[in-house]
């Protein structure tokens, strides 16, 4: 693959939020020329379409510096669905689950003013269970992608050391991020790292035999718990210097050597 060219799920990825965005502006435009909408809502739907008019522009200069073209996708906030990946189905189902907890935002709102009580608590309790569960949702996006990206042929191209022994630190912060978007909090710090995802095929840990929900306890005898601990725990060896690592492998606690490594290109 060229330098300057865009991967394919980096294109499909553009060309969606592009097509969801310009839906958002048609919509945006007829709610701001709503009769029954005051003054204030206007003005925001106006700095909202403008939002998303600036965010398609900064999309479209991205991939033009790349040279690369938007793929046409159907303007609409669902996949379509001879889209069966499960990244394309778990958008679609994180959409519909806050559109649930709108929805029931505005039951709420219709019960508490004309004092219907029983549906007040019905439309609270019910949005408060999508809410709890959209957290789970969002967590399983960016192991669903990170999935997707390997099996289709590409690899990782962090150069950071914690990927290069295989414990995927780009989709922990990925949910990290997702969760701030939210407004919800980071992962919690807990015993150990836990791999999210799989180790990477032909990484130390990989050949270790580590798995998916394995996790990295302590290096040299010191305890990990959160990527920057265990970023620099490794930082403290020169590159292919080895080191002991605690980990649970399988439910079992054992030690395991590997070498600081880098993927950055010689």
């Amino acid at each position: 693959m060229a330098d300057n060219q865009v991967p394919g799920p980096i294109i499909q990825r553009l060309s969606r939020v592009r097509a969801i965005e310009s839906q958002l502006v048609d919509r945006l435009e007829q709610l701001r020329t709503a009769g029954s909408i005051d003054q204030v809502a206007v003005e925001a739907f106006t700095r909202l379409s403008a939002l998303a008019r600036r965010h398609g522009q900064a999309l479209e200069e991205v991939a033009g510096r790349r040279g690369a073209e938007f793929v046409g996708l159907d303007p609409t906030g669902g996949h379509r669905v001879s889209e069966r990946v499960p990244s394309a189905l778990l958008e679609d189902v994180v959409v519909a689950t806050a559109s649930a907890i709108v929805a029931y935002g505005a039951l709420y709102a219709s019960a508490r003013l004309l004092y219907e009580n029983d549906v007040c608590d019905l439309a609270d309790a019910h949005a408060a269970e999508w809410a709890r569960e959209l957290t789970a949702l969002n967590d399983s996006l960016a192991p669903a992608v990170h999935g997707e990206v390997l099996s289709g042929g590409l690899t990782c191209r962090c150069i950071c050391p914690t990927c290069g022994i295989g414990a995927c630190g780009c989709t922990r912060n990925s949910i990290d991020a997702i969760r701030g978007y939210w407004g919800q909090p980071g992962l919690e710090p807990a015993e150990g790292l836990e791999l999210r995802v799989p180790p990477r095929p032909g990484s130390q840990l990989a050949d270790a035999g580590l798995g998916r929900g394995d996790r990295i306890i302590a290096v040299d005898g010191e305890l990990v718990h959160t990527n920057a601990e265990i970023q620099r725990a490794l930082r403290g060896h020169p590159i292919g210097e080895s080191m002991t690592m605690k980990v649970v492998r399988a439910g079992e606690r054992q030690e395991i050597r590997v070498a600081r490594v880098s993927d950055l290109p010689s």
